[in-house]
């Protein structure tokens, strides 16, 4: 059977299952894959993503189209992951770490407040299940 003559089998738009689906589905596996969430919220939105997956086989007929839309969307998420290290590597800019601070010319006795502030709220984030600080997307290898 070709996929593509399948196409006519489906309704002339998505249903609203559907797309709610390949929703949770996209920002699940974004979540999952790059640096935003500690280990454990990393884990969740991998199973989550599973699932949201797995039921669009359920959801789209035949059940091909399903697979290859999250094969086609986690190629395309890892192709754009993987060209924007390249783009970092390329430019230098990949060994610096990520600073939410602002660059601005202060005194050196307001500096080392201003890190212990910055730095005394992030293992309560990390620890109570909220956001890990921003970093980049996950390494490949």
């Amino acid at each position: 059977m070709n996929l593509f003559a399948a196409l006519d089998d489906q309704p002339p738009a998505l249903l609203s299952a559907q797309l709610l689906t390949m929703g949770v589905f996209l920002t699940a596996y974004l979540f999952a894959v790059t640096g935003l969430l500690s280990p454990r919220g990393r884990l969740r939105c991998a199973g989550v993503a599973l699932l949201a997956g797995i039921a669009l086989g359920f959801l789209l007929t035949p059940w091909t189209l399903g697979a290859l839309f999250v094969a086609g969307s986690v190629g395309a998420i890892g192709l754009f992951i993987g060209l924007s290290w390249l783009l970092s590597r390329a430019l230098g800019v990949h060994d610096h770490a990520p600073s939410m601070l602002p660059e601005m010319d202060i005194e050196d006795e307001a500096l080392p407040l201003m890190v212990t502030l910055a730095a005394g709220d992030r293992p309560d984030r990390a620890t109570h299940g909220g956001f890990a600080p921003p970093t980049a997307p996950a390494p490949l290898g």
